[in-house]
């Protein structure tokens, strides 16, 4: 089993470039917004290890410091990754709240770093029916009441259609894609699969660039948003 450290750079190194970029990924999602809030916002990507789950707790950083009220939902409920980022045992969460019926409000966690928590629990077997329940639906609702801006943390879009399903759930999606990992054409069939099924997708995020190769983004091992008009193509 892989253990990869998920670096918040947003809270451990704040006036680094890599934090610097996140908090223009949240002014550029702002700015999608003009027309319509992007208050429940969705991170995918096409493969595993694209950068989708950095993105999340880091995009929902920069909300917290700003002093919003955020919370992050991991719904990658086949191989969840919230729970390392915040250190947390994974022994309670939606799992609970879908199978147990218990109160939403007694799984969530109150990080210290002010961005609330609801992790994923224990393995679901059919996660797909979980995730495409009414229950999905009225949980997000609530938390709409309750909070300002709400990260989803969702699997890659090639794996499985768990993604799909929390898009017409969420008002934006933000597409996450690797710097010379992520291989073009997963990511012009990820992106053309949730164009297909009418996701709201805002912009897209280009993961791990090495500065020293390409200077004109910024940002070592930086993030480079791009917006929906860009992302198009599939570029």
């Amino acid at each position: 089993m892989e253990f990869f450290e998920y670096k918040n750079v947003v809270i451990e190194t704040p006036h680094s470039s890599e934090a610097e970029a996140y908090r223009k990924l949240e002014l550029n999602i702002s700015l999608a917004g003009l027309d319509r809030r992007m208050q429940v916002i969705q991170c995918t990507s096409a493969t595993p290890e694209d950068g989708k789950t950095t993105t999340s707790i880091n995009l929902a950083a920069v909300y917290a410091e700003k002093g919003k009220k955020v919370i992050i939902l991991d719904f990658d409920l086949r191989r969840p990754k919230i729970h390392r980022a915040f250190h947390q045992p994974n022994d309670r969460g939606f799992y609970d709240y879908v199978v147990d019926n218990v109160d939403v409000h007694d799984l969530i966690i109150h990080d210290e770093s002010k961005i609330d928590v609801l992790l994923s629990g224990k393995r679901i077997s059919y996660p797909h029916i979980a995730l495409g329940s009414n229950r999905t639906a009225q949980l997000i609702e609530t938390l709409r009441k309750e909070y300002e801006y709400i990260v989803i943390d969702t699997p890659p879009v090639l794996s499985v259609t768990d993604p799909v399903l929390i898009s017409k759930l969420v008002d934006g999606v933000v597409y996450v894609a690797a710097y010379n990992k992520t291989r073009k054409d997963d990511s012009r069939e990820g992106l053309k699969i949730l164009r297909e099924n009418n996701a709201n997708v805002i912009g897209g995020v280009l993961a791990d660039i090495d500065v020293r190769k390409t200077k004109h983004y910024g940002g070592y091992h930086g993030y480079y948003y791009y917006g929906s008009d860009e992302n198009k193509g599939g570029k």
